[in-house]
């Protein structure tokens, strides 16, 4: 039993360490044997389309795929537990989808993986054989849901229902032919309004977002042309199959090696020699540090899970209060999205077909506007409170202090300059910072270990599937928005209101900010982007500025309730209510805005440099 319920780990993990030893032999071949892999990059994508789907698998299992339950949180309990049985009914439908339409793609493949010289079946099978991993992982989650009373549906329903379902499948494929809606009733225009309708109910009663957009689309073809949908379908594997997208679970270990092999205590301590003795020099060091390790890991998230201890208990110890000590927290984590590496900019260069190494650079200033900006909230709010100064460092200490943290500081400066001297793309640029962290944290820090390295691992596929559930899912719904052109009908709507690209950009925002207190940055980010991005296109709004515009916009979300992450996050790792971090963080909030309202008067904030350096 122990190996059926480690599986995705075991096999998850060595084909993580696999793609990571394929793409480590690609970047030496070239770079050192002056000799390229013509193979490396395309095994390195088919192994990812695995090694992304176990993570789905991984996240239905432990049921963290991200959903929005602030609504669902007022139910009572009777209601909350029979929404979360339809909701487990819908995952089920969705789940039968996977394997049908897995099935369907194995068999269409004809192709061959070029320089392989094996049949795309191989990327395609994915898709049917791990749907039925995950298919097994849900009996397992429902059988504790029903167990401890969450859900009506039996673990055992589900199992009948499965079996009776592909055997239907198999034995009478026309029977599912009476749930194509289009035959009964024509919906015509009026099938992407009940969509949305639809879509946006099942979703705020708790379905988690990737399965609700599968869902959703799903009734669309159903109420308009069901043979549609197995083309449609093709692009919930191909949409995997992106040499891009393959950075993100290695910028993500970086972050959690970071952690884990004491880089972040350096990084606090040598931010501390550098800014402690100033006027609320704690808080200077907090917003430090995370500019510091933003240039590291590229993920708020990640900033505020792992330097989020330290600095509060730094900052308790040096007599301030729990609400800035929170609120402090939770405003500088928005830094990493923000300086490169940036996860949240690479998902953005994927969804706009635009250069991740223009966004990178284009991100840079922003974030240091934003350090600055909350250093000087910071100073105020110190002053105003009269928080002590921090003894001053001695130059011995400072460079004691830089001369621990050295390994970790160059980590930025190799990514950066990899990827804009040309050595790196920006994926194998991750790769050499998840490299370089290994490095530092076993032989140089010697706090890492190989079973550590392996548990890391595995965690950065669990936090991919998530993404990865929403990139295969938001693809196949945007058939859908592209097809009844929804961006276009939203663009015209701006027309009509909007004079100028000034006013667009302020409606934008204002969009954004509301649907970012009720809405996860990252599902945020896949459900309206693919929509806005056609409209700044329409009004001649440069997308690199765009890019970096919406995702400020998008880390606010994650600083105001009811579904600011960051804010759950730092009071879990902070020990203390959520009340207390919201009522720290609204004062940053100030300055953050003020950017923001910078950035979207004066794009050339942001494209100047990147305009200087990448015409």
């Amino acid at each position: 039993m122990k190996i059926i319920n480690k599986l995705e780990e075991w096999i998850g993990g060595s084909l993580f360490i696999l793609i990571f030893l394929i793409l480590i032999a690609q970047i030496l071949a070239r770079q050192v044997f002056h000799s390229p892999l013509n193979w490396s990059e395309e095994l390195a994508r088919l192994l990812f389309v695995y090694v992304g789907m176990l993570g789905i698998s991984v996240g239905i299992r432990n049921q963290q795929h991200v959903f929005i339950d602030f609504i669902t949180n007022l139910f009572p309990e009777k209601v909350k537990k029979v929404a979360n049985s339809f909701v487990q009914l819908i995952i089920f439908i969705c789940l039968i989808s996977f394997i049908h339409f897995g099935i369907k793609l194995f068999f269409k493949a004809e192709n061959n993986i070029f320089t392989l010289g094996i049949s795309e079946k191989w990327m395609y099978g994915s898709l049917p054989l791990i749907a039925c991993l995950m298919l097994f992982r849900f009996f397992q989650a429902q059988y504790e849901n029903f167990k401890n009373g969450l859900s009506y549906l039996p673990a055992t329903l589900f199992v009948i229902l499965t079996v009776l379902a592909l055997a239907t499948l198999y034995f009478a494929p026309d029977f599912f032919k009476i749930f194509r809606i289009s035959d009964y009733v024509k919906f015509g225009k009026n099938a992407v309004y009940i969509t949305l309708a639809f879509w946006l109910i099942i979703m705020f009663i708790g379905t988690p977002v990737g399965w609700s957009l599968l869902i959703a689309t799903l009734l669309y073809f159903s109420m308009t042309r069901w043979n549609l949908s197995s083309y449609a379908a093709e692009k919930l594997v191909s949409s995997l199959d992106s040499f891009p997208l393959l950075s993100v679970p290695f910028f993500i270990l970086t972050g959690i090696l970071m952690n884990t092999g004491g880089i972040t205590e350096r990084i606090f301590n040598f931010a501390k020699a550098l800014l402690g003795h100033y006027r609320g020099g704690m808080g200077h060091v907090n917003i430090g540090a995370s500019l510091i390790f933003s240039g590291m890991s590229g993920s708020a998230l990640a900033d505020a899970g792992g330097l989020g201890q330290l600095e509060i208990k730094a900052m308790r110890d040096a007599g301030y209060d729990d609400d800035i000590c929170g609120g402090i927290t939770a405003a500088s984590c928005i830094i990493g999205p923000l300086v490169p590496p940036s996860i949240a900019m690479i998902i953005y260069g994927v969804i706009a077909n635009q250069s991740i190494a223009k966004l990178f650079i284009a991100g840079f200033v922003p974030g240091v506007l934003v350090t600055i900006a909350l250093m000087v909230m910071n100073y105020y709010v110190s002053k105003k409170r009269g928080y002590p100064r921090s003894p001053k460092a001695t130059l011995a200490e400072r460079c004691q202090a830089f001369k621990k943290a050295i390994w970790a500081v160059l980590t930025p400066i190799l990514i950066i300059g990899g990827i804009f001297s040309g050595m790196f793309t920006p994926t194998e640029a991750a790769v050499v910072a998840a490299l370089y962290s290994i490095i530092i944290g076993m032989f140089v820090y010697k706090e890492l270990t190989l079973k550590k390295l392996f548990q890391s691992c595995v965690e950065a596929i669990a936090i991919t599937g998530v993404t990865v559930l929403m990139v295969m899912t938001v693809t196949f719904f945007g058939d859908m928005i592209a097809r009844e052109q929804v961006a276009m009908r939203i663009a015209e709507f701006f027309v009509s209101v909007a004079d100028s690209p000034v006013m667009v950009l302020v409606m934008i925002n204002l969009l954004l900010l509301f649907l970012g207190m009720f809405i996860d940055a990252l599902a945020l980010q896949f459900l309206v982007l693919p929509m806005l991005i056609p409209i700044a296109m329409h009004f001649g709004i440069d997308l690199i500025f765009f890019g970096v515009m919406t995702t400020l916009n998008m880390m606010i979300g994650i600083l105001t309730p009811p579904m600011g992450m960051a804010l759950f996050v730092v009071a879990r790792v902070g020990n203390m209510p959520v009340s207390v971090v919201a009522r720290g963080v609204l004062p940053f909030l100030v300055p953050i805005f003020i950017t923001l309202v910078l950035m979207t008067i004066f794009p050339q904030i942001i494209t100047f440099i990147p305009n200087l350096l990448m015409p």
